[in-house]
């Protein structure tokens, strides 16, 4: 089965910098569609933000504090006739990730259909939905068009 790779990069607001990662993919034949191909890569850039902001968000070693009661914890307990630690707050409702991705997906289909980018491969310009033909070389590249500053 051939392999397609999808390189990738991602400008993460938190932290400066774009994380990279080349993700590779079996795909059955070499005959993809645009459609599936913009799948893939939505795919591939939600899998890298999620892996990039979890290593941002774990603490590092020795930074996780040891719960304790303290005198004014005692006091506020003893006033109200239980002493016990406050509860870490609960973690955030995290969002169903096959929806999410599902929507981005689908996002990304009406930004191209709308024209917002246009796909190369191949030195092939697509400016809408199209069965692609690649080989073990292809290179397809995204470019995102945005008018010009001032006109």
């Amino acid at each position: 089965m051939p392999n397609l790779l999808l390189n990738c990069e991602i400008a993460e607001r938190q932290s400066p910098g774009l994380h990279q990662g080349r993700v590779a993919f079996q795909i059955d034949d070499l005959s993809i569609s645009t459609r599936e191909l913009i799948a893939l890569s939505v795919r591939t850039h939600l899998a890298l933000q999620r892996i990039a902001s979890a290593g941002a968000a774990s603490p590092a070693p020795g930074d996780q504090t040891t719960p304790t009661l303290t005198p004014t914890l005692i006091e506020e307990g003893l006033a109200q006739g239980r002493v016990a630690l406050r509860r870490p707050p609960e973690p955030a409702c995290k969002p169903d990730l096959a929806a999410v991705e599902q929507a981005e997906i689908l996002r990304a289909l009406a930004a191209f259909e709308a024209g917002e980018f246009q796909m190369i491969v191949d030195g092939t310009l697509y400016r809408s939905h199209a069965k692609l033909s690649l080989t073990d070389s292809s290179h397809a590249v995204f470019l995102r068009l945005r008018p010009l500053v001032g006109g």
